[in-house]
């Protein structure tokens, strides 16, 4: 009796978000064995978590030949705007739509998604040159951002006992892409058929619009406001304030890639995006707003430890698997591959990595609830990820297995940090702004990603470049190169044999000791990368620490019910 009583408090009782209106319906199950999920449900979430993984497709799959598709459509420098492209956007859309979908509810934002999905990867598949490529990466991104609201709507379609296991099934898409992708993406580039990489997605995205349009009727307002009031209340001076900021900030970024960080077009963007940034949060924070998009209680709730640990163990966590994306492939390009290795060899060496993450969350799924006491797993997790993703430093020629079992290892601890960390921040709100916590948690994850990709390309290349000075030259000039072939030889050698061979005065001899030195500046460059990583670690195994365990959360109860379903009178709002 005491514990369906707790039940019944805790579900009548108002929310805590300043933001709540409306009437609340009072019909809701009074003991655990009461929620059911339908078999309608399991349908929707089916097609939920494959609008995700379609949604995440062209990002591993597009990366790794982006260069050769921008090169074959005549404009070699367009590619790589192709997934930075779709990860601004990506990042917009989750902000805006996540926080809107909480006054607007999610059926919509997740079907127009898809239509978006289904548009731009059309438009791709037919591009005949880069600039119509670049628009299709935009319309992918903001649709993406879009049907990747699944990651907290699909559940709370779920009992929240399950909670880590169905942020996990809304990422199994995602599975396929990261292990697959990369594979179909190595044929496809040399069969000439990489057009298919989009129509692929294409045919998905438009299934998932039949599925989503039919079955998926989740409650049209989610905290409890007419959809007048809500348009009236919307933090429209907000949104148009981040989308500034991040636009402005994550091209700054991009541009670092490409251009001398020092540039004044890199600085004033930077500058003018950081700026911007700071005006948004100012406004919010003292801007009387109904409806924020950040609202500031969800960030200082129990000091932090409710919602702004979490948040900041997600964004570090995503640094980490930048760190290791950057680190691991180049050593596979550098030190185990040669102009003559098979696509078969390159493939074998993308796999430990991609399936160290599927491995990771599927641990999750199988023993984190046995073994329970979630703040330590987590904390346990990112040390995993952190200590192997350092180790990565030890490569050199000579260490191939060694790497491929640190990757492994390492990213087994980034599959179970990722989606526990989403846990985290997803039950560190009210259900009435769980939008906005999955907002946040999309531009940790993408926003994060694009810092952690500016830091250490950065690290890598001064560093390289440092070594490559002090190496390469005395190498050459000891087997009779001239000094002033030096910068000739300097360019060449990331260029591979043909671009060597034209290099005045060179000889067999001097190519191989030049190859020698060249990799090992890239082995004390990897190195300064990899263990630049640790400066974080400190900062994510406190924030851990500081988080509220999630246990008591971790209940039996539904959030949420489909309107279209048997069980709708359940819904708070509808």
């Amino acid at each position: 009796m005491e514990k369906e009583e707790a039940i019944r408090q805790i579900e009548s009782a108002p929310s805590s978000s300043d933001s709540v209106k409306g009437v609340s319906q009072d019909v809701y199950p009074t003991t655990d064995e009461d929620y059911h999920v339908t078999l309608k449900t399991w349908v929707v979430v089916t097609i939920l978590a494959s609008a995700y993984g379609v949604s995440f497709w062209v990002v591993p799959a597009i990366a790794v030949i982006s260069t050769q598709v921008a090169t074959q459509l005549g404009d070699p420098a367009a590619g790589i705007w192709f997934t930075s492209l779709y990860t601004i956007c990506n990042a917009i859309a989750f902000m805006i739509c996540g926080a809107n979908s909480d006054l607007f509810g999610r059926r919509w934002f997740l079907i127009i998604g898809n239509v978006l999905l289904f548009v731009g990867h059309l438009m791709c598949g037919l591009a005949k040159n880069g600039t119509t490529m670049i628009a299709g990466f935009a319309i992918i991104g903001f649709g993406a951002g879009n049907a990747q609201l699944a990651a907290f709507a699909l559940p709370e379609l779920l009992p929240n006992k399950w909670r880590h296991i169905s942020i996990t099934i809304a990422d199994l898409g995602t599975w396929i892409a990261v292990v697959i992708g990369p594979i179909a993406a190595r044929y496809c580039i040399t069969k000439n058929t990489w057009r298919w990489l989009f129509h692929a997605p294409t045919i998905g995205a438009f299934f998932s619009i039949i599925g989503l349009y039919f079955l998926y009727y989740p409650p049209q307002h989610p905290r409890g406001l007419p959809f007048k009031t809500a348009l009236k209340e919307l933090d429209y001076i907000g949104g148009i304030l981040f989308i500034l900021s991040s636009t402005l900030i994550l091209v700054g970024i991009l541009y670092t890639q490409i251009m001398p960080s020092q540039s004044p077009k890199v600085v004033g963007l930077l500058v003018s995006g950081f700026v911007t940034l700071l005006s948004f949060c100012f406004y919010e924070y003292f801007a009387d707003l109904k409806q924020p998009l950040t609202p500031t209680h969800i960030f200082t709730k129990d000091k932090g430890r409710e919602f702004t640990f979490p948040f900041i163990v997600g964004f570090v966590v995503t640094m980490f698997y930048y760190m290791t994306n950057i680190v691991y492939p180049t050593q596979c390009a550098v030190f185990f591959l040669k102009e003559t290795s098979t696509i078969k060899e390159s493939v074998l060496l993308t796999l430990p990595s991609n399936l160290g993450l599927v491995f990771g969350e599927i641990l999750l799924m199988l023993f984190g609830t046995p073994l329970g006491r979630w703040k330590w797993t987590l904390t346990g997790s990112v040390t995993i990820m952190v200590f192997f993703g350092a180790l990565l430093g030890l490569g050199d020629p000579t260490r191939k297995v060694m790497m491929m079992v640190f990757v492994f290892l390492s990213q087994t601890g980034f599959g179970w940090a990722q989606m526990l960390s989403i846990t985290f921040i997803q039950f560190g709100v009210p259900q009435e702004e769980l939008g906005v916590s999955g907002g946040l948690a999309g531009v940790s994850r993408f926003a994060g990603g694009a810092i952690a990709i500016s830091v250490y390309s950065t690290i890598l290349s001064n560093t390289l470049s440092t070594w490559m000075g002090r190496l390469v030259p005395p190498a050459a000039l000891s087997l009779g190169l001239s000094e002033s072939n030096i910068p000739s030889l300097l360019a060449a050698l990331p260029l591979g044999s043909t671009a060597l061979a034209k290099v005045p005065g060179i000889t067999t001899e001097i190519i191989e000791a030049a190859g020698v030195a060249f990799q090992q500046a890239y082995v004390h460059a990897l190195r300064v990368t990899a263990l630049s990583s640790l400066s974080f670690r400190i900062l994510a195994v406190v924030a851990c620490i500081l988080c509220n365990d999630i246990g008591e959360k971790m209940n039996e109860k539904i959030e949420v019910f489909l309107e279209n379903d048997e069980f709708a009178e359940r819904n708070r709002f509808h």
